[in-house]
């Protein structure tokens, strides 16, 4: 983003220092590429990038353990050089930007310059210069028709050379905060965060306070992040397409996307205070939390034997009606000395076996269909029962 422009010259001095300063923090976060197109690059232009500086001051650490440079890169494209030997090769020409960016952004002796340096170096991953010529006296005339023959060739080499740089496939890469890229969706609430400071502000805001904004958009949209990975893990287990899990299965689950959760949301949230930063974290952890609970309901919904006695009260019928057939046919006598006999045991035999064997039917249906969840439960029960035992047989031996 280029600024060339962006100043209304109707302001005072003072005005147009706090216009450009807080232009340039907006412009830091909706692009990768800064560039300060200037006339000649001195020790006041680059105080004014200290606005930037400002805005990251408090960024560069969190808890003493360097992070991130915010920023990707700055360009500052000095027009008009006239020290390129008339016999420099294109090389030589980059080799004397690299000299002359060197010079400029060196530690100096005065203390507020050097500060200033070291915080600039500090908020951007690569700083440049670039020198271009003077485009010649042909495009300053008032008839100039925008013809590019009339352009003079050493300065459509620099541009050219400028350009295939900062548009080639090297250098196109996402926008990043932190080393974090920002989505389309974050780049949204970044820009509404700044339309609103610059809509109920009277005049632009400060450096401090666009950090502030700045900051709190990078943490709201890390927060959004990671609840949205958090979500995107626990639907593998627990999505619309997936069966019941076991508890503690599900547990294990949660316990690793909610690590997996605040990693990401660390490794983004690197911005502002950092009281700002863990009440945000806290916000995060409390969603995860409810969400937890609304996935711990979905699967309990899914559990085919949460109505267990559905189940018992069949099963105890059959073995009823199996106790009931094994005793008659034990007890009964089919001869009472009538001729004609009130009491048939073979046939209630028979009928109490096809009533026990019935039931026993349909609850193996039921247990295939709902697949081996039975099997995975009875194994965990069995599991939990061995363990109890074997504590209770270890207490006398400690004893």
């Amino acid at each position: 983003m280029a600024l060339q422009g962006s100043i209304d010259e109707s302001e005072n001095k003072q005005m147009k220092e706090a216009s450009m300063r807080s232009i340039q923090s907006f412009a830091r976060v909706i692009s990768d590429k800064h560039l300060q197109d200037l006339s000649e690059l001195d020790a006041t232009d680059v105080e004014d990038d200290d606005g930037t500086a400002d805005t990251t001051d408090d960024t560069n650490h969190v808890d003493d353990v360097p992070v991130v440079r915010p920023f990707q890169h700055l360009d500052f494209l000095v027009r008009d050089w006239q020290d390129f030997k008339r016999s420099a090769t294109l090389a030589d020409k980059h080799a004397d930007m690299k000299a002359y960016a060197s010079e400029v952004l060196s530690t100096r002796k005065q203390q507020d310059l050097a500060d200033t340096r070291e915080q600039i170096h500090s908020c951007f991953a690569s700083i440049r210069c670039v020198l271009l010529s003077h485009p010649g006296h042909a495009v300053t005339d008032l008839e100039y028709d925008g013809s590019i023959d009339e352009i003079d060739g050493r300065f459509l080499e620099l541009l050219t050379s400028y350009l295939n740089t900062l548009f080639g496939p090297e250098s196109l890469e996402p926008k990043t905060i932190h080393g974090v890229a920002v989505t389309s969706r974050e780049l949204l609430v970044f820009i509404k965060s700044y339309a609103a400071l610059f809509k109920e502000a009277t005049i632009f805001p400060e450096a401090k306070t666009l950090l502030e904004a700045t900051a709190e958009a990078n943490n709201a949209n890390m927060k959004d992040r990671a609840l949205a990975k958090y979500k995107a893990e626990m639907q593998k287990k627990v999505g619309p397409r997936c069966s019941y899990v076991q508890p503690h299965h599900l547990t294990e689950h949660h316990r690793l996307c909610l690590l997996g959760s605040m990693t990401v949301f660390d490794m983004g949230a690197k911005m502002g205070r950092h009281s700002a930063i863990l009440k945000v974290r806290q916000q995060l952890a409390d969603e995860i939390v409810a969400e937890h609970a609304r996935y711990v309901e979905v699967n309990a919904e899914r559990d085919p034997y949460k109505n267990i006695e559905f189940y018992l009260v069949p099963a105890t019928v059959a073995l009823v009606l199996f106790v009931v057939r094994v005793v008659q046919d034990l007890l009964c006598f089919e001869d009472f000395g009538y001729d004609i006999p009130v009491y048939d045991c073979k046939h209630v035999s028979v009928t109490l076996s096809h009533l026990y064997w019935a039931i026993i039917t349909f609850m193996c249906i039921v247990t295939l269909a709902t697949g081996t969840l039975m099997a995975d439960r009875l194994k965990a029960v069995m599991t939990v029962a061995k363990a109890a035992f074997l504590d209770q047989s270890a207490k006398p031996k400690t004893d």
